[in-house]
């Protein structure tokens, strides 16, 4: 389960795509990475037009997406489906790029 609201609105209804209400049993890697690193991580923080140019992609794959249970079963992103990386990667880039 998530473990609190202000993390929902900001990683899962603010930034990504995949995001389904009543789904709050299911978190990817970045949403574990955020709220390990990150406690006080509140939505309206990163900008919300702020689009990744990958650029920490490797950084992120190393200490994000290896931990993703997504990862394992299926990411579209990392497969090459053509398909935008989950929110918290957008996140965890901006948040990388400040320091």
């Amino acid at each position: 389960m998530k473990k609190e609201k202000h993390y929902k609105e900001a990683i899962c209804k603010g930034f990504c795509l995949f995001y389904k209400e009543g789904k709050d049993e299911l978190y990817c890697g970045s949403y574990k990475f955020i709220t390990e690193h990150y406690p006080d991580l509140r939505a309206g923080t990163i900008p919300s037009d702020y689009e990744p140019d990958f650029s920490m992609d490797d950084e992120i794959m190393k200490r994000v997406c290896s931990i993703c249970d997504f990862l394992e079963d299926g990411c579209g992103f990392r497969d090459g489906e053509g398909t935008p990386p989950c929110g918290g990667y957008t996140i965890i880039e901006w948040l990388l790029k400040q320091g």
